[in-house]
């Protein structure tokens, strides 16, 4: 699946260019221009926003805010800026708002590859060899055992502790397992809603982190969305429960 880059940009004339660029480039653009259309497009576990600091008909400053800082969801997805590259108070602006980087429009239009080559966010997989942390092997532990609700509570403690990326795996699977609780309370709207959430954050570390078989995960998530789909929202009948997901850890990871 493509790796999605959110373009908070208006420009109906420099858009298109950049969102052909960018499918070019094998990536999916989304365009977002408010906050809602940016938490919508912050679902898809984004490696990318990319931001004109020349628009004058959104507030750009404020979005960038409500993405950047050290308890927000989406910090560490970096912003790369474009404007005239002589506006240095405008950079300056940019930089303090949570911009990552800033380049000019001109280097945006010649230099795409590159520019997403170099700013995109990767994974550390320093950090994904490494041992799960014993909360969120708690946390796993009753996620296999069906309690989704005290998983939650555990695994979002985790997600607390863990200051780096990875968190957002935390964070994927936490989300599969509260779309278990809403199927096993007949909650289709709330199940889908959140299997829509979790599996792109989780996705972004398939096969395997800190060694959880996530592949297997993401398998058995789309899995039960599929008999969802099959169910219909009406649904409110019985779910078979040998289609929940059991996480699988690797040999060395055993706990």
């Amino acid at each position: 699946m493509a790796e999605t880059i959110v373009l908070l940009i208006e420009d109906l004339m420099f858009l298109p260019r950049l969102e052909a660029g960018l499918r070019t480039l094998g990536y999916q653009p989304l365009t977002a221009t408010n906050e809602t259309d940016l938490s919508r497009a912050l679902y898809q576990a984004p490696v990318l926003a990319i931001v004109d600091l020349f628009s004058q008909t959104f507030d750009w400053e404020a979005l960038v805010r409500s993405m950047k800082g050290p308890d927000k969801k989406a910090d560490h997805v970096p912003v790369l800026g474009f404007g005239p590259h002589v506006d240095l108070a405008l950079r300056d602006r940019a930089l303090a708002a949570g911009c990552t980087a800033v380049v000019g429009r001109g280097a945006m239009a010649g230099q795409l590859a590159h520019l997403v080559e170099k700013h995109k966010w990767v994974i550390d997989r320093d950090r994904c060899d490494s041992a799960p942390p014993p909360r969120l092997v708690e946390g796993l532990h009753l996620f296999n055992q069906g309690n989704y609700f005290e998983c939650h509570e555990v695994i979002e403690d985790a997600w607390n502790e863990e200051k780096t990326p990875v968190r957002m795996m935390y964070q994927g699977i936490l989300q599969i397992g509260v779309a278990c609780y809403h199927v096993q309370n007949k909650n289709w709207r709330g199940a889908m809603k959140l299997l829509d959430r979790g599996m792109p954050k989780t996705r972004r570390f398939s096969p395997n982190c800190m060694g959880i078989n996530i592949a297997k995960l993401l398998d058995d998530a789309e899995t039960i969305r599929q008999e969802l789909l099959r169910l219909g929202p009406e649904w409110q009948g019985e779910f078979n429960e040998r289609l929940f997901p059991t996480i699988e850890f690797l040999t060395e990871f055993q706990t």
